[in-house]
């Protein structure tokens, strides 16, 4: 029996394949962009978000351009030399994203949710018995690992080699962020979101510790580093990216479900069969112990009265094959 759990589950750590779920992860935020482009249901609602969060930008940016570059610049050196102007163009680019995603937060979150669940239909994928994740629940400011996010979030102000760093550092947790809504689908739990995260339940201080947080080979890393890398991409990717990183990780969820479903869960119900099995082997165990000792105890029993008389021969054969009988009939 362990030796059929043992073939039948691939390990957390030693899957078969690179990729325990057959592709890299990483193409998912790419290929997100080509299949919205090919669903007009995905396609329309990239394009209302698009529209929206571009507008919105703008207005935001001619505003801090006028009312807080040069004050800013003239913070920076009061005698306003050119390099205090490149930093406080920075200081605005930065300044008008930000507002503009905390404006944008709840139509992204709809959008966001919207495209995710149509992904996973449009793939037929998608089960009766799972559930949405609420707009509470993505909304909530405490994502994880907030508070290295929040340190390591004026790294984006460095263009490209910013977000790249930003994206590195914060790689499993936004994968896991974007994942999430997967998770909830199937109502996944957070120990067992954590065991198929990082191999096995931890803490995320004690996650920003641990090698496999950081590990090439971790999927969910994999996933994030990219996805961090599409929404640094100037003033379209805080608009566009997590609304199409979305799509990526119905997509990526498909895969999943494809394969056979997280490797957490087909190790858990592998533990559960057993479990299961060891218990129903119990009462038969116990059984076979209670017949050995009945054996023995006939056969010290010829054994004392005549250990060659036919009698005695006799009645040990009688006693064998009588065990042996329902023993048989148990198993």
């Amino acid at each position: 029996m362990n030796s059929l759990i043992s073939k039948g589950t691939p390990s957390l750590h030693k899957a078969v394949m690179k990729h325990r779920y057959g592709k890299d992860p990483i193409f998912y935020p790419l290929r997100a962009l080509s299949y919205a482009l090919s669903h007009r249901e995905l396609f329309w609602t990239v394009l209302k978000v698009a529209c929206v969060g571009i507008t919105v930008s703008i207005i935001i940016l001619v505003i801090l351009l006028v009312t807080a570059l040069q004050p800013q610049a003239q913070a920076i050196s009061s005698n306003l030399e050119w390099w205090a102007w490149l930093i406080a163009v920075f200081l605005v680019l930065f300044e008008a994203g930000l507002i503009s995603v905390l404006l944008m937060s709840v139509s992204q979150s709809k959008a966001q949710t919207k495209v995710f669940t149509a992904t996973m239909k449009i793939e037929g994928v998608w089960k009766e018995d799972m559930i949405e994740q609420s707009m509470a629940k993505d909304l909530n400011p405490m994502k994880k690992a907030f508070i290295v996010r929040i340190l390591t979030l004026p790294l984006q102000i460095i263009p490209f080699i910013g977000g790249a760093l930003y994206s590195a550092i914060n790689a499993t947790f936004i994968g896991w962020d974007h994942m999430d809504r997967y998770f909830d689908a199937i109502q996944l739990s957070p120990k067992l979101q954590r065991v198929e995260i990082f191999g096995h339940e931890l803490s995320d201080c004690r996650a920003l510790c641990n090698p496999a947080t950081y590990d090439l080979d971790n999927d969910i890393a994999r996933f994030g580093f990219f996805c961090g890398i599409v929404e640094s991409a100037p003033i379209i990717g805080f608009v566009l990216g997590p609304v199409t990183n979305a799509i990526a990780a119905a997509l990526f969820a498909c895969d999943i479900e494809h394969s056979g479903g997280l490797v957490c869960l087909r190790e858990e119900e592998a533990q559960d069969e057993e479990t299961n099995y060891q218990a129903s082997r119990g009462p038969l165990n116990a059984l076979r112990e209670k017949g050995e000792k009945a054996l023995q105890f006939g056969e010290s029993i010829a054994n004392n009265e005549n250990s060659d008389s036919q009698a005695s021969r006799y009645l040990k054969k009688k006693a064998r094959e009588s065990i042996v009988s329902t023993l048989s009939k148990k198993t």
